[in-house]
């Protein structure tokens, strides 16, 4: 009781889909006894057609079963044709039927097929489950809702059969044709009526299953928080594999250092590695850049690689806060430049002095 109480706070989207795809879902079987009801109900002038059609083939074979000797081939042609003849009456009534409630069931569960809901589930079939559902709650909320059905199509058959035998007197004489249409018409206005009810009373059951639903699928919050660490991830290890990316990110710009061709300093604050290739079309690109102890780093493997260190306060400022592995923008090429020049000057051997005669 006290864990049911816990649960106050509304299913997330990821338990809905879990209880989805574990056969969990809305189903109102007062709505598939409407789709059945109501086609049906349509479906009875066509029904009563085919009848109307059968009774006269199996009149015809009565009429003429003394025209030809009793046989086994006989007798097995006549039962064919007497089968074939019920079947076109009740077939196509029973498969449209079939076919309603299969859709209805289809579009309440959002087309969902799971195979692994057929096998069969043991549990389901033990004597001692069947009497603790058969007592439960759920069973008594289903019990009245049957006698409430039943009440309210009981009281529609009553008025409306009330008003069709009032109507008796004038149908007496009439041709079977007429008679059949009278009847056929009440029990239409029967089946609108049963129809509409049963509409009704599928509407408040697809709410009341779904809110049931619902409610069964609650979390407590200590569920939620729970399920946000499993989706989003512990803190703590979101932590670590920050420190870990960050780690192997400044390893990758020290890597990067060893290859550039100039830092620019601050000179102790900020560190940018900028990197340009003789015959390059692009700019200069931002290899590495760092502030206070990552600066300190880069600064000291610049000097164990023997990259040159060029101290420039407003440059490093500016290309520090640049994105890494971008070219530097059009406003910073001439002073760029004219480092990276006056480094490659740096770099070229000093000339040999001149040879002297003895």
């Amino acid at each position: 009781m006290a864990d049911s109480e816990d649960r106050t706070e509304a299913p997330s989207q990821r338990r809905l889909d879990q209880a989805r795809e574990e056969g969990n879902v809305s189903l109102s079987r007062e709505a598939l006894s409407a789709a059945a009801l109501a086609v049906g109900v349509l479906m009875i002038p066509k029904l009563i057609s085919n009848v109307r059609y059968s009774f006269y083939i199996l009149r015809g074979m009565m009429w003429h079963a003394g025209d030809q000797p009793l046989s086994s081939i006989n007798t097995a042609r006549i039962l064919m044709i007497v089968l074939r003849t019920i079947l076109s009456v009740f077939l196509p009534f029973g498969s449209m039927i079939l076919a309603a409630i299969l859709a209805c069931g289809l579009m309440q569960t959002g087309f969902l097929l799971r195979p692994a809901g057929m096998a069969p589930d043991f549990k389901r079939i033990s004597p001692l489950s069947g009497i603790s559902r058969l007592f439960s709650a759920s069973a008594l909320v289903e019990l009245l809702k049957s006698v409430a059905k039943c009440g309210v199509f009981v009281a529609i058959a009553f008025v409306l059969g009330r008003s069709f035998l009032q109507q008796g007197p004038t149908l007496v004489g009439l041709n079977p044709i007429k008679l059949t249409e009278a009847f056929s018409l009440s029990v239409k206005h029967l089946g609108m009526a049963f129809i509409g009810a049963q509409i009704l009373i599928a509407g408040a059951d697809i709410f009341w299953n779904r809110t049931k639903r619902l409610s069964k699928l609650k979390m407590s919050r200590q569920e939620l928080k729970e399920e946000y660490r499993q989706t989003e991830g512990d803190p703590h290890v979101k932590g670590k594999l920050r420190q870990i990316r960050a780690k192997l990110s400044r390893q990758r710009m020290m890597n990067a250092v060893k290859g550039a061709t100039v830092v620019v300093t601050n000179p102790t604050h900020y560190a940018v590695a900028l990197l340009y290739e003789k015959g390059n079309a692009g700019a200069p690109k931002i290899v590495a850049k760092g502030m206070d102890e990552v600066a300190a780093r880069i600064r000291e493997v610049a000097r164990e690689s023997r990259v040159p260190i060029m101290p420039n306060p407003p440059l490093a400022r500016a290309l520090y806060n640049l994105p890494l592995d971008t070219e530097i923008p059009v406003e910073h090429f001439k002073l760029v430049a004219s480092i990276i020049a006056y480094v490659w000057k740096l770099k070229q051997p000093a000339p040999l002095p001149p040879r002297q005669d003895g």
